[in-house]
């Protein structure tokens, strides 16, 4: 794996994180918190297409994107 794949695998491990630990909290004020996971739903899948993209671009030989 490439260090920018790592990179982006890394970012969407810890924001995985970060989205269970707002769902345990979800007793408060529900719909704020309902609008930070959808957005850390968004912010985790980028994070996987970007990983990938990496990979497939490491694996082509391709450098950047």
């Amino acid at each position: 794996m490439t260090d920018e794949a790592a990179f982006h695998e890394g970012y969407r491990r810890a924001l995985m994180d970060v989205s269970r630990l707002v769902a345990a909290m979800q007793d408060g004020q529900v719909d704020e918190l309902g609008h930070l996971l959808e957005e850390l739903d968004r912010m985790i899948e980028r994070a996987r297409c970007l990983g990938r993209s990496s990979m497939a671009a490491s694996s082509a030989g391709d450098q950047g994107y």
